[in-house]
């Protein structure tokens, strides 16, 4: 099995925010904080190409521990080929 480690890597990326996304995204986080508890996403799981830093996959890393996201996907990288991957992380959209 060509493991798709060999071809895709993954890490946590600060989310790209400008302007009103900015000043809407401090907005929820206090409100968050203050009536759930729950603080919206500051960062982004990205998966890309080793070769050409392209990026396959971008998503928020808004559910639980990013962290805990991150080596999910890196463990998927190194025991799953490239299709098998896609085909269990790729949204349906993609």
């Amino acid at each position: 099995m060509d493991a798709a480690i060999n071809y895709l890597n993954a890490e946590l990326v600060e989310r790209r925010q400008h302007g009103w996304e900015r000043a809407k995204h401090l907005g929820l986080t206090a409100l968050g904080a203050m009536f759930t508890g729950d603080l919206p996403a500051t960062h982004d799981l990205v998966v890309y190409r080793r070769d050409t830093g392209a990026e396959v996959i971008r998503t928020p890393a808004d559910l639980g521990s990013p962290e805990y996201l991150l080596q999910q996907v890196l463990d998927d990288l190194e025991l799953k080929t490239v299709t098998d991957f896609l085909e269990e992380w790729r949204l349906p959209d993609e």
